[in-house]
């Protein structure tokens, strides 16, 4: 059918007889747009109706949006920026490296916990009343050592404390 028509427009017009073999970049789009099989009843609107129908709802709610949202002025004068059909395929692969991005990450393992510093054990130990030097320091080495020991430590009520740093030690 295609062929049809540009042959039948290369009789019409001897300068339209070029384009008679050339491939035609978003024919189906063009077509769309252009052919005459268009509605006209109350509901048909062109496409110059369509886009100021269209501008006008951004313009309503660029509006609403400004007072909702605190940008700065900067971010409302610049113009937005205007897609071209050239960039459908960068965009598309933006948004799916994205996608990807936020899978990466929601599998990627959370870093271990930060032990705590010496200055941390040594502050909490000398909280714990009645210990000897000695005791002090043999507890203050197993807590060093061991970060699950000291956080079981920090969840022991206060009167039970001084009873599990004897038994850590004894073991």
């Amino acid at each position: 059918m295609l062929m049809s028509v540009f042959r039948n427009a290369s009789k019409a017009n001897k300068d339209a007889a070029s384009y008679r073999y050339k491939v035609i970049k978003y024919w189906d789009m063009i077509s769309t747009l252009y052919n005459r099989d268009r509605g006209t009843d109350e509901g048909a609107r062109t496409a110059n109706g369509s886009a100021a129908e269209m501008a006008e709802e951004i313009a309503n709610t660029t509006t609403t949006n400004k007072d909702a949202n605190s940008s700065t002025k900067d971010d409302e004068d610049r113009p937005k920026k205007r897609y071209r059909s050239d960039d459908s395929i960068a965009t598309m692969l933006g948004d799916k490296l994205d996608n990807f991005t936020l899978v990466f990450k929601a599998d990627a393992p959370e870093p271990p916990p930060k032990p705590a510093s010496p200055e941390e054990i040594w502050d909490l130990l000398g909280g714990i009343p009645d210990l000897e030097d000695d005791q002090l320091l043999a507890i203050y080495d197993v807590l060093v050592a061991n970060d699950r020991k000291f956080k079981s430590l920090l969840a022991l009520p206060e009167r039970m404390k001084k009873k599990w740093v004897l038994n850590q030690i004894s073991i």
